[in-house]
């Protein structure tokens, strides 16, 4: 790591980014931000050790997961105001409203039948709808394959 920048500015940078545009910024935009080429941000990006909020995807180098929120479209829309963003699992499809602390609708699927589904959520209080979430792994087993998760 050159040093260039704080985990903590990047991070900052990384969520302001993705709650104004709806997706993490690339290493492009990081090494903007930072004033460094997008191989210097890549090398930044990858040193960081900022715990499981920021994944970095192995090959591309890009933000994977800015959790909970998806650098991808997924079958997880989250529409906010004006700006839809994508989670990566029904667990952070509820989280993104409570970040944002603002009311959202979430629009999925039932991973059982197909049939659409969309949810109310609010962070003042919990979802009216009568619908069970299932997670497959246990949550202390979610970060051993995260992408299967």
């Amino acid at each position: 790591m050159s040093g260039l920048s704080n985990p903590d500015d990047v991070r900052i940078f990384a969520y302001d980014h993705v709650v104004a545009n709806g997706f993490p910024p690339t290493l492009v935009e990081i090494g903007r931000h930072l004033g460094v080429t997008p191989s210097a941000a890549r090398q930044e990006l990858a040193a960081l050790k900022i715990g499981k909020t920021i994944l970095v995807h192995q090959e591309s180098g890009e933000i994977w997961m800015a959790g909970p929120f998806s650098s991808t479209r997924t079958d997880y829309e989250v529409v906010a105001s004006d700006r839809t963003y994508y989670a990566n699992c029904a667990w952070d499809m509820l989280g993104i409203p409570m970040i944002l602390n603002a009311p959202a609708q979430v629009r999925t699927k039932c991973t059982d039948c197909g049939s659409p589904m969309t949810i109310d959520c609010d962070p003042s209080h919990r979802p009216a709808e009568n619908a069970v979430v299932h997670f497959l792994v246990p949550a202390r087993h979610w970060y051993e394959d995260i992408g299967f998760t």
